[in-house]
């Protein structure tokens, strides 16, 4: 195992940089690591069901991402300007915090247009160097909500480069009911469809729920060499008693605790007892996982393929181990497999 962020370091070719889901959903490659063997198998992520038994638990991220990335002008420029909505302050004065770009030109008291849409914003106040407190001013009777979803778009991780497509609503938002307030989606959560879900359910394998709202942890590079310097954005999660009773209960009969994707592993393993149980939770998260941390709550992890020197890749190796992961991903990129969030996905058990 290392700590060293160079040692998560990897060449991973453009073309191998999923820029659209597959279609139909779920036909994604489902690259399956034997965690004490080392052993590979490459399947379809179809096939998903037959490596899970009754009363198996697949415990996954229920936050749903919003189309939260507005684009805008300031009052007398034609200069786009994005705005990035991370976390509304106060519902009854349309406060937000938003990430800005450019961020250098937007200052306390700019107004903030956004073309075809009734919406203006005022920055009222700087936040961080990049982030800022902006008030949107509503027209009388209408929803700020409505009036994000009918302007906003979804924030596309920066690796997919191609423009924006309407379609993205659809396809950048699981299948499940859920919670919205991510910025980008639980990538793993992805592939799912209705179909397999109820597959699976069929078999007697449980659905657990838990709250994580992505936020801007996912747009923050990794610049330190030693991980122990490096810091992650506070994030807000949830776990109901219900969601803690049953996982505790699966562990406890020897079934497996199948966790989908970083943000649903980041949030069990910040709420943990001293006897090593999953507790309820409602608070803030800036649990980073790497070596030498051990998860205690999965037994299995599902999850995309992510891009190198990644917070993804380092907890993805923290769980599987460093070694078996790296060849791993060795495997994936001689076979032509997908990276990113319409990519394909790791299973390791």
């Amino acid at each position: 195992m290392s700590s060293r962020l160079s040692d998560y370091a990897f060449e991973l070719p453009e073309s191998q940089i999923a820029q659209y889901p597959p279609q139909p959903r779920g036909s994604n490659r489902l690259l399956v690591l034997h965690r004490e063997s080392g052993e590979i198998e490459h399947r379809h992520f179809s096939e998903l069901p037959q490596c899970l038994e009754e009363g198996d638990v697949i415990l996954y991220n229920n936050s749903l991402s919003f189309p939260c990335l507005l684009i805008g002008h300031k009052e007398r420029s034609t200069s786009p300007v994005e705005v990035l909505l991370l976390r509304e302050l106060d519902p009854e004065s349309h406060l937000w915090n938003a990430m800005v770009e450019p961020a250098r030109k937007i200052r306390v008291g700019n107004k903030i247009h956004f073309p075809n849409s009734p919406l203006t914003a005022e920055v009222v106040d700087n936040t961080t160097s990049r982030e800022r407190a902006i008030r949107f001013i509503v027209p009388p009777g209408a929803s700020l909500a409505q009036l994000i979803e009918e302007h906003g778009r979804m924030a596309l991780p920066r690796y997919i480069v191609r423009p924006h497509r309407p379609e993205d609503y659809r396809d950048f938002r699981p299948v499940w009911q859920g919670i919205p307030g991510s910025v980008q989606a639980p990538d793993a959560s992805l592939p799912f469809t209705r179909v397999l879900i109820r597959e699976l359910e069929v078999k007697g394998v449980e659905f657990v729920p838990v709250t994580l709202h992505v936020g801007t942890a996912n747009f923050r590079t990794i610049e330190v060499e030693d991980l122990f310097k490096f810091s992650m954005d506070a994030e807000y999660f949830q776990i109901s008693e219900e969601s803690a009773r049953r996982v505790n209960e699966a562990r406890r009969q020897g079934k497996k605790v199948l966790v989908v994707g970083v943000s649903a592993l980041r949030a069990v393993e910040s709420s943990l007892s001293a006897y090593g149980e999953l507790k309820p939770a409602d608070d803030w998260t800036v649990k980073f996982i790497f070596p030498p941390y051990r998860p205690v709550i999965p037994t299995a992890f599902l999850t995309q393929f992510h891009l190198p020197k990644s917070a993804g890749y380092i907890a993805t190796a923290t769980f599987g181990g460093y070694l078996k992961v790296r060849r791993a991903y060795e495997t994936a990129l001689k076979e032509g497999y997908q990276w990113g969030c319409y990519g394909d996905l790791l299973l390791i058990i």
